[in-house]
């Protein structure tokens, strides 16, 4: 398999429909209608269990791979930015996620809970860097 870089998603996409390449990987809300319709087929998921949105999708384990990945998001600021500031911005976050319109959008899209305030995302964002890493080095992508 020859890994190919796309500069955004909407061209990964038109390159997997054109044929310009048979896989892609990307986030589920990206292609759940056009799965639906039959425009693609998703193979796996990489998420630790099925969704209530897409149950006939299988995971990475239900093949025998324990590979748990979730396409996450974050909020970023600038340098400098006040600890106060940051702590209003997790306030408002952290609303927001437990917000009824928040669970309507993300059961839609069939996106998973995983709200981190600043401190636990940095060391997620840690974490992912070593993990993704070392999976790169393991497959010959970095030395």
């Amino acid at each position: 398999m020859r890994y190919v870089a796309y500069d955004a998603g909407g061209s990964a996409m038109t390159a997997l429909l054109s044929g310009e390449t048979q896989v892609l990987s990307t986030g589920l809300g990206e292609v759940l209608e056009m799965s639906k319709s039959g425009q693609v087929r998703v193979l796996a998921i990489t998420s630790p269990k099925r969704l209530d949105i897409a149950p006939d999708i299988p995971t990475l384990a239900d093949y025998g791979n324990p590979t748990t990945f979730v396409n996450w998001r974050g909020y970023f600021a600038a340098p400098g930015v006040s600890a106060e500031k940051v702590a209003e911005w997790n306030e408002v976050f952290k609303k927001m996620f437990a917000s009824e319109e928040w669970k309507v959008i993300r059961d839609r899209n069939g996106w998973i809970d995983s709200y981190k305030g600043d401190k636990e995302f940095y060391a997620f964002l840690e974490e992912q860097e070593k993990q993704m890493g070392d999976l790169m080095r393991e497959l010959g992508f970095l030395k």
